[in-house]
Formats: C-alpha cells, sequence, structure tokens
C-alpha cells in the first residue's frame, strides 16, 4: 500500500487544488493500511479505516467523507489502470457503508414485507428434495436476523465472535473500536439468541459468520444471496443497510428514545439519528398521556372528583 499511496499522490494528489488537504488524508490512510499488500485490502479493511474514522477519532460525516473519496479514488485507479501491478480486479470501497447527514433515504420494511422476508429466509433452510442444510441461505439467514434485530452495520456483523454473545443478559457486544476502549451495547430479543445459539460453529473460528473458504470480499458480503432473497420476498427498491433502518424506525414508531437510539446504532453524531424523529408519534402520545396524568396530580382532589364525573356523563351521552 505505501507504494500504491505514493504512486497516487505524485500522479493524481499532488496536483489538486485541495493538495494540502489531501496530503494529511493520504498520509492518515498511509498511518492506517500502508504495511498491508494492496491485495489484502478488501471490502472489510476499507469499512473497518472508515468506522476508525468515525468511531475513534469522531470526524464530522462530510469529513469522514472527504476522506473516503479520496480512499475511493485511489483504490479505483489501483483497480483498473494498475490493476496488473496490484492485482485488484474490483474496488473494495464500493463495499463500504457511508453515512451521510442529509440522507434522506428512510426506506425500510413494512409489517407485511418483513413477515414475506421471514417466509422466504425459511423457505430455503434445506437443499432442494433433500435434508441438507443450504449452508449458504443459512448463513445469509443468519446475517439479515442480526440485521434486522439490533440495528448493527453488516461490518460490525461479520466481525462478531461467539464471545460477543451475552445469552445470560440478553445483549450482544459489538466491539467497534472506540476511545478509550469503549464498547458497545445492543439488546438481543430470546429469539434471535435462539438462532444465534442453533448456527454451528466453524471449528478453530473465533467469528460466527467467518468468511467461507476461497470466497472473495464480494462473496462474503452475500450481495447476490441477499438480492435473490429480494425476490422471493417481492420487496422492491431495498438494499441491505436498509435493514439498519427498519430497525430504527419501528424502534422509534413503537415509542423508543432519540438519544438512546443514537447509542444503540453507534452513530457518532446525534444529527444521523434525527432523521427517524417524524416517526416516533406513537412516542409523542404516549408523551402526552403522561403530561394528562401528571397534570391531574396538580388538581385539588374536588376539581378531580368533578371532572371525573362530567366524563363519566360524557361517557354515557356517547
Amino acid at each position: 500500500m505505501n507504494d500504491l499511496i505514493d504512486r497516487y499522490w505524485e500522479q493524481y494528489g499532488v496536483k489538486k487544488k485541495s493538495a494540502d488537504r489531501e496530503k494529511s488524508i493520504v498520509e492518515g490512510i498511509r498511518s492506517s493500511l500502508g504495511r498491508m499488500f494492496v491485495r489484502e485490502v478488501d471490502g472489510m479493511a476499507v469499512q473497518e479505516w472508515y468506522d476508525n474514522l468515525t468511531d475513534i477519532r469522531e470526524l464530522a460525516v462530510n469529513t469522514a467523507e472527504r476522506h473516503f473519496h479520496v480512499m475511493h479514488h485511489m483504490m479505483r485507479k489501483a483497480s483498473t489502470i494498475w490493476s496488473t501491478v496490484t492485482g485488484l480486479d474490483r474496488n473494495p470501497a464500493d463495499q463500504v457503508e457511508v453515512e451521510h447527514i442529509d440522507d434522506a433515504r428512510k426506506r425500510y420494511l413494512s409489517e407485511k414485507e418483513l413477515l414475506r422476508l421471514k417466509v422466504a429466509l425459511d423457505e430455503r433452510l434445506y437443499r432442494k428434495g433433500t435434508k441438507d442444510i443450504n449452508r449458504t441461505n443459512l448463513r445469509l439467514r443468519l446475517l439479515v436476523l442480526i440485521a434486522v434485530a439490533t440495528g448493527m452495520r453488516r461490518g460490525e456483523i461479520f466481525r462478531l465472535e461467539w464471545g460477543d454473545i451475552l445469552y445470560s443478559e440478553g445483549l450482544i457486544v459489538v466491539r467497534a473500536r472506540l476511545k478509550k476502549g469503549k464498547i458497545r451495547l445492543v439488546p438481543m430479543p430470546p429469539e434471535l439468541a435462539e438462532e444465534i445459539r442453533r448456527y454451528p460453529a466453524v471449528m478453530g473460528e473465533d467469528r460466527i459468520l467467518p468468511p467461507e473458504p476461497g470466497a472473495t470480499s464480494g462473496r462474503q458480503r452475500a450481495d447476490k444471496s441477499f438480492h435473490e432473497l429480494l425476490e422471493r420476498a417481492k420487496i422492491r427498491d431495498f438494499r441491505f443497510h436498509d435493514l439498519r433502518h427498519t430497525f430504527a424506525s419501528w424502534y422509534m414508531m413503537s415509542g423508543g428514545d432519540l438519544y438512546e437510539l443514537s447509542k444503540l446504532l453507534g452513530h457518532s453524531n446525534i444529527k444521523m439519528t434525527e432523521r427517524y424523529a417524524d416517526l416516533a408519534r406513537a412516542h409523542i402520545v404516549k408523551t402526552g398521556n403522561v403530561s394528562r396524568e401528571l397534570w391531574s396530580k396538580m388538581e385539588p382532589r374536588s376539581e378531580r372528583g368533578e371532572s371525573d364525573v362530567a366524563q363519566t356523563k360524557t361517557g354515557h351521552r356517547a
């Protein structure tokens, strides 16, 4: 990667108007990935590098996005005009999930779509005409169920280890590399805990969903099988990251708290969470009921009695 970074800087970076700013970005990439071979820098490695920008360095979302654009441009050159030297045939940065403050997309699954998704996941558990487990679909099934039930990012799920599952507490440890060794905890419903408990472990592997033998980073992301799943479930205009939106949207529509949601999703900036605020109408109604209860406690007992009588008479008339 050090050689690639030098070549990119000499042929492209130094010629840009923003060369001074870009120099610091390029050197940041070097400090994180410089010692790796270019062919080792797959989608997971770039995702971890990007997550480091937002989670550890706590860069503003738009600043992290500028860093990502430099990385994407460099890896695009590495996978096209320099591919014979680097050995890359695709841009690993294409696989990274980049979040934007102004991302207006709020696509989430409806109740009917959630049911169809679960049915589609269940119907391919076994290979056609046999009682043999379909391992590809079993893997996809757990990946999707964890994503929709916890709101975790795809890269976070792939990094999960068996020791991160706290069955007795009903929690999952998300070991994003946060400042001061902090970790994130997300709730794990009993149904999901049972799905994880039944999933077959790979001998010698700590990860729950390790890369399949000989799999490329593209197969690790399960894009093709996920697309086929959506077709079977008759779900349109949907991407894997929208499972995260689904969790967040239903959390807020069920009366969730915006600040708590921000912590569950691992957002470094609550502005990224505020896109879900308008889905909290049920929560607002509940808050209104609490306000009425508090108001009644401030009224003298005689007034409360008269109010109750009035409401009773109104109810009889209705």
